[in-house]
């Protein structure tokens, strides 16, 4: 038997990495609204909206950001299926559902990907013996997914087959689901650009045409919208607007409950501002296996006051990790050359890249010294429309890069950050032509040429990560920017988190549980499996909440 492949962490910041995900975002971007698949499966099988509004109490399972590595996947996996789970004296079962919140897989959907990274450890944690009957299992796609089209995510979804023990049972990206005692599940699918398209819409109105004033509606999407529309001023598109409209507004429902993932951390918002809307909970639990983001950002009077203008007002109730270990890990980024040791070779090739095509002085310059050989650099390169072209095109690459929607904030950030990566590079070549001059070899084209390039690759090599990860620990710790980018080239196994809900007559019970580090006992066999019992590396109950069922019946 082949022993299945077994991924570790995905590294962002190796050159082969970001130039695939630079293509894969910006073709997935171009291409999706274009041809979006979404519209094809809806001219496909014909689904129906599932009820278990029979059963007297239903438990749903919800993870999300999982298929990163394989020790961090595994493990969140093999807590979601066991038979039950024991907190504070209290069995919580296994779920009837789990509900996978979105990319599901990294860096992209591919078959292949979807096979090693999640398939995989699915089938791992699986008994030899399924339980009869099957839990279910139900995904909507996030951005990841999205990157091979739809296509990875659709095989392995929406076949109507089994992953491990769960069984699949959807036909579209999307689903909608009537839970006991007045209460729904709508799972949308938003795309790459926060909105649901038409067919899409209207399915889930048809779907919810016995919604009943009063009832209690959880929307699970694969972005926490909410924290970006505080945060960057970012919304709904307008056809998810819309079907919100329909469920609170013509349908006099209520939105009691939204889920995500995206952000690979938890955290529990609670509406406070007067309206219907008031006391409904916004989760954010993108614990399922992927990198950690960070907590600390944005801060907490963004998140609950949102940018000037913002009428939506929200209460912090829980994070995790906390703020103060989030701050503790943003200083791990002053080892960035040493966490992503390929990165290196980006910079060693830019800065010299930089040397090569950049006019050299004249012999007169280099007999003066280096200072007066980088000066008269300096002059050509300001003499030279292609010179001064590749410096600014370097240069509006790095503003691009920056994290702000604030144009001043963006273009300074930018241009500090890009100045420091040329004057690193001026300096490779003020070492190359004094390393040249040392050797006696200033003189010879091809020597000197020869040791400058030798000098931009190591030094290159060196300062360029050096000075990417200081930029980040002064973004992320400082001015809470570049969570993304600075927690990524970090790869934190440790603080991964799902949730486990329980809906009955009593209405919404939340159980939030996390792992603080991963264990470091496994099993022996074709796919190792926890053997930690270690309070640290086991689930434990990280957040509760509870939201009371509706009203009784009008």
């Amino acid at each position: 038997m082949t022993t299945p492949e077994r991924p570790d962490m995905v590294g962002w910041y190796d050159p082969a990495q970001l130039v695939r995900t630079g293509l894969q975002t910006v073709l997935t971007e171009v291409f999706a609204t274009r041809a979006d698949f979404r519209l094809l499966l809806a001219l496909g099988e014909a689904q129906e909206p599932r009820s278990f509004a029979d059963r007297e109490a239903f438990w749903l399972d919800y993870v999300s950001d999982t298929g990163d590595g394989w020790r961090p996947t595994t493990a969140v996996l093999h807590a979601l299926a066991r038979p039950s789970i024991e907190v504070a004296g209290e069995t919580l079962p296994r779920g009837d559902l789990l509900l996978m919140g979105g990319d599901q897989v990294y860096p992209a959907g591919s078959v292949a990907l979807y096979e090693s990274r999640l398939i995989a450890p699915l089938r791992g944690v699986s008994p030899a013996e399924p339980p009869t009957p099957r839990p279910l299992l139900l995904a909507i796609p996030g951005n990841h997914d999205w990157y091979d089209g739809l296509v990875g995510f659709v095989n392995t979804f929406a076949q109507k087959g089994t992953l491990g023990m769960w069984a699949t049972f959807q036909t579209r990206s999307y689903h909608c689901l009537r839970l006991p005692h007045r209460h729904w599940l709508v799972a949308a699918d938003v795309q790459l650009q926060c909105d649901l398209d038409v067919p899409q819409r209207r399915w889930f109105e048809s779907a919810l045409k016995d919604l009943r004033e009063g009832d209690h509606v959880i929307v699970a999407l694969a972005e926490p919208t909410w924290v970006f529309r505080q945060q960057y001023a970012k919304d709904h598109g307008p056809q998810l607007r819309s079907l919100v409209r329909y469920i609170t507004e013509e349908k006099r429902a209520r939105v009691v409950l939204w889920l995500a993932g995206d952000l690979h951390h938890y955290r529990r918002m609670e509406r406070t501002d007067e309206g219907a809307d008031r006391g409904a909970q916004y989760v954010t639990s993108g614990g399922g296996g992927a990198f950690l983001h960070p907590t600390h950002t944005p801060s907490l009077r963004r998140l609950e006051r949102g940018r000037t203008g913002e009428t939506r007002r929200f209460r912090v109730a829980t994070e995790y990790p906390s703020r103060r270990v989030s701050l503790a890990l943003a200083h791990r980024n002053l080892a960035f050359p040493l966490l992503n040791l390929r990165f290196g070779f980006a910079t060693a090739a830019l800065y010299t890249l930089l040397s090569w095509l950049l006019p050299q002085p004249d012999l007169g310059a280099i007999d003066r010294g280096v200072g007066a050989a980088l000066r008269r650099g300096l002059v050509q390169v300001a003499e030279q429309p292609s010179a001064i072209s590749l410096v600014v095109l370097l240069l509006v690459a790095v503003v691009y890069f920056t994290d702000s929607n604030r144009p001043l904030y963006r273009v300074g950030a930018g241009l500090v950050h890009g100045v420091a990566h040329l004057m690193a590079a001026l300096g490779a070549t003020a070492a190359g032509l004094g390393c040249a001059r040392a050797l006696g070899v200033q003189h010879d084209v091809v020597a000197r040429r020869a040791v400058m390039i030798a000098a931009s690759a190591v030094l290159g090599y060196g300062l360029g990560g050096a000075i990417m990860g200081l930029y980040l620990f002064v973004s992320v710790r400082v001015f809470h920017r570049h969570g993304n980018e600075a927690f990524s080239s970090l790869r934190e196994e440790g603080w991964k988190n799902f949730l486990r809900l329980r809906v009955d007559a009593s209405g919404i019970s939340l159980w939030a549980l996390g792992l603080d580090r991963m264990p470091e006992r496994w099993s022996d066999g074709p796919w190792p499996l926890p053997q930690d019992t270690d309070p640290a590396a086991t689930p434990r109950v990280i957040d509760t909440a509870h939201i009371a069922a509706p009203a009784a019946d009008p």
